[in-house]
């Protein structure tokens, strides 16, 4: 009896040992190679931070307590960035200690950056929510290459608002753009007002009455005169002469992804817009936007145009066929406020912005194959229960057995 019990104990540990060694196979075959951002920075973060001179250093205010574990990691974060350049400063202010200081900032999140000249020689300051590498370098890039562009969101015409605090409306993003370092104002949408030269970017929001052919006139001869044009569309609007004024087409309502779990877009086409930007946005409905000499930079998991962007003489072009995506409810959704930062950088011709890939923290998450998962459902669920099963009916023949 202790000879078959034996003789079966191995033949279980030896298949778990086979199954292990195939698990290990699938995962070697899967693995990526990730590179360590803490081990060195990009050849263009290193150019930005030796332009920042010891006169005109650069303070990096972090809203957490220095000793939390927000206030460590980012103080590691930082580290290869003091290394390179002794003269930047981190400082660390409490805001449960501080809360005038948070309400003057805008700070919305623990551990959140507030970067600006040390010596307040320049009163622009630009927060920092994202702790990466690109974040953080395209921070630097806007304090040192400050420019008077504004952007300009159009109103009127049933337009979603910078000023409406309710779900559907934009004041979220009014605070991110701002504290991204954009200059930002508003206007009627009135073909008899001349805008200022400074003024770089108009945002149509979703405007839901129909534009006249006087108004999209205006918006043609804006584009030639400099004016990059940012319209966020959507499938309640219905804008025919505006679309013939740009050769845009609308199509229908589009499915945006094939998986069950919601409507995120993960694969992005190769664009300016979207390089090397490796995160989710969510979308949760949109419509085909079709326009001739443009090129998609997001599309549907059926390869249908979610949003285009279109290089023009003087200014550049994108539609957008969703507004909802930079909407107070969807705003903070995955990222959403990575993808119009980019967006709107594109369009004010920053096209020195630095593209690289958001590290994933290995620790915190486990991407497995089918084949994979699989494996490890076999084993938990079936060779795990079998065993002790198996090991009940022996000890139950041999107590009957005894008796």
């Amino acid at each position: 009896m202790n000879l078959r019990i034996l003789k079966l104990y191995s033949a279980v540990i030896a298949l778990i040992l086979l199954l292990s060694a195939v698990f290990i196979i699938l995962e070697k075959q899967n693995y990526n190679v990730v590179i360590d951002k803490k081990m060195g920075l990009s050849a263009k973060t290193l150019y930005v931070l030796n332009q920042i001179k010891e006169e005109k250093s650069v303070k990096f205010t972090v809203f957490s307590r220095e000793d939390s574990v927000i206030g460590n990691k980012v103080k590691q974060f930082l580290l290869p960035y003091k290394k390179v350049n002794q003269s930047l400063v981190v400082a660390f202010v409490d805001p449960t200690q501080n809360p005038n200081q948070v309400k003057a900032n805008s700070i919305t999140m623990q551990g959140e950056i507030v970067l600006s000249y040390q010596d307040d020689s320049q009163l622009k300051k630009i927060n920092i929510t994202e702790l990466s590498e690109s974040a953080i370098s395209n921070a630097l890039l806007r304090l040192q290459n400050q420019s008077d562009q504004w952007i300009v969101f159009a109103e009127r015409f049933g337009m979603r608002t910078i000023g409406d605090e309710s779900a559907t409306g934009l004041s979220q993003l009014l605070v991110h753009l701002k504290k991204s370092g954009f200059n930002i104002a508003r206007m009627p949408l009135d073909n008899s007002i001349v805008l200022p030269e400074n003024v770089k970017l108009l945002v149509l929001a979703n405007p839901t009455e129909a534009l006249n052919s006087q108004l999209t006139d205006y918006i043609v001869n804006l584009i030639e005169s400099g004016v990059s044009i940012l319209w966020l569309d959507d499938i309640n609007s219905n804008q025919t002469n505006l679309e013939l004024a740009l050769g845009s087409f609308s199509g229908d309502e589009l499915s945006i992804s094939n998986e069950k779990d919601g409507n995120y877009l993960s694969q992005f086409p190769n664009h300016a817009i979207t390089e090397n930007f490796n995160q989710p946005v969510f979308i949760a409905e949109a419509k085909e936007i079709v326009l001739d000499a443009a090129q998609a930079f997001m599309t549907s998991d059926n390869n249908k145009t979610i949003a285009v962007a279109q290089e023009l003489p003087k200014s550049r072009l994108i539609i957008v066929g969703d507004s909802d995506f930079v909407s107070n409810q969807y705003l903070a959704a995955a990222a959403n406020k990575s993808m119009i930062e980019r967006m709107v950088d594109w369009l004010l011709f920053h096209d020195n912005r630095i593209n690289i890939p958001v590290q994933i923290n290995q620790n915190t998450q486990l991407v497995l194959s089918q084949t994979q998962l699989i494996v490890l459902s076999a084993v938990f669920l079936l060779l795990i229960p079998l065993i002790l099963l198996m090991k009940a009916i022996l000890v139950w023949r041999k107590n009957r057995a005894q008796s």
